[in-house]
């Protein structure tokens, strides 16, 4: 029975356990100051007009409110011409790069907050492009988007609230930039019934994008991704003429994608520790010998070491126990591999979490573990 038992758990068990990931981990946001606070100091006029990360095909000055009263969050606000009373067509987009390429065929949940005092959202849509979008030639109006924006519960109100918008993305694996714009193939004129105002404006805050799959992680290189992003100063006619000089050989722009994170899920039983002690036996330390050196060529995220007993004996013997086995464990693995403190999380649950029926021996057994889940990046 030991050495079947033994033999089972030594082999790695890919599992999806959600609530441990997400205690170790974090979802990212791919887009840079995604609520529009961070505030651009400008080439030409050394003023901040504009949202770090976020450029408009307009003058900065037309489109980024600082006003608490009317930002969702914050006191930043960005807007987006949809139509004009005076001029055919006439629209503006937003658009910002992505910190990490997306994967392909893997889902993203794009959320934003949307408003406008016109019944004009459903033209709204997002576009992920390959390329930077400034340098798109194509009129808005003959472009299809990515997405159409949807509410997030129900239909869009007809009134002039902030509206929250939830879509999934299927991604191609080549997108690089995301734009938000009217991309209605029908032109918005006529009176806004604003007094004099002449723009048909629908206005945006806290906008993310986030991959849907939790073993999916933001790239090593998202630091230095938003730096360079960040220090793309041209809000104005300098960033004009730099659409005008590039606009026949846009830059392309090649960015690493997100990565993959997978758990590895490892047993160790109660007959590799000392009968209701926490010192490893020597067949314990063989097979932390044998997964240690398995770790060394991974890159390691995290790993969580959790120690079970089964329900004899006192809830605070028990989680002692449970505790003490596990942080054996974890020094186990610090004599053997050299990682920051901050990677390894212990804890013990006592007999809280059973996997086997405590009411038969063989279930008790089962019972009295130490669990690790190693989380690896590809």
């Amino acid at each position: 029975m030991k050495q079947l038992t033994v033999s089972l758990v030594m082999n790695f068990l890919v599992t999806l356990t959600l609530l441990l990931f997400s205690f170790v981990s974090f979802s990212q946001n791919l887009l840079v100051n995604g609520g529009f606070e961070e505030e651009n100091t400008c080439t030409e006029y050394r003023v901040n007009c504009a949202p770090e990360g976020w450029i408009t095909n307009r003058d900065g000055f037309s489109n980024y409110f600082k006003s608490a009263t009317r930002a969702h969050g914050g006191e930043h606000l960005l807007a987006i011409e949809a139509g004009f009373t005076g001029k055919n067509f006439n629209r503006t987009f937003v658009r910002s790069p992505l910190l990490c390429g997306l994967r392909k065929d893997h889902r993203y949940r794009v959320e934003f907050y949307i408003k406008s005092p016109h019944d004009i959202l459903d033209s709204v849509g997002v576009l992920f492009t390959s390329f930077d979008f400034l340098y798109g030639q194509k009129r808005l109006q003959n472009i299809t988007p990515s997405l159409f924006i949807r509410p997030a519960a129900g239909a869009f109100a007809k009134d002039s609230n902030w509206q929250k918008v939830s879509m999934v993305y299927v991604a191609k694996g080549d997108e690089a930039f995301i734009a938000v714009a009217n991309f209605s193939r029908r032109d918005i004129r006529g009176e806004t019934n604003i007094r004099m105002e002449k723009h048909f404006f629908v206005f945006l805050d806290d906008i993310s994008l986030t991959p849907l799959d939790p073993h999916e992680h933001i790239c090593p290189e998202w630091k230095i991704n938003e730096q360079v992003i960040y220090e793309q100063n041209e809000r104005h006619e300098f960033m004009r003429q730099k659409v005008r000089q590039n606009m026949s050989n846009p830059p392309v722009v090649v960015i690493p994608s997100t990565q993959f994170v997978v758990i590895d899920t490892l047993i160790l039983p109660d007959v590799l520790f000392a009968t209701a002690k926490s010192e490893l036996r020597n067949d314990g330390y063989l097979m932390l010998d044998t997964i240690c050196f398995k770790l060394r060529s991974k890159k390691i995220d995290s790993i969580v070491v959790e120690g079970h007993t089964d329900i004899t004996g006192t809830v605070q013997i028990n989680e002692k126990l449970a505790e003490e086995r596990a942080w054996a464990v974890e020094a186990a693995i610090r004599e053997r591999m050299v990682l920051q403190r901050s990677t390894i999380i212990t804890r013990g649950w006592g007999g809280r979490i059973p996997v086997a029926d405590n009411g038969t021996a063989a279930g008790r057994q089962l019972n009295r573990r130490v669990e690790l889940y190693v989380y690896t990046r590809e």
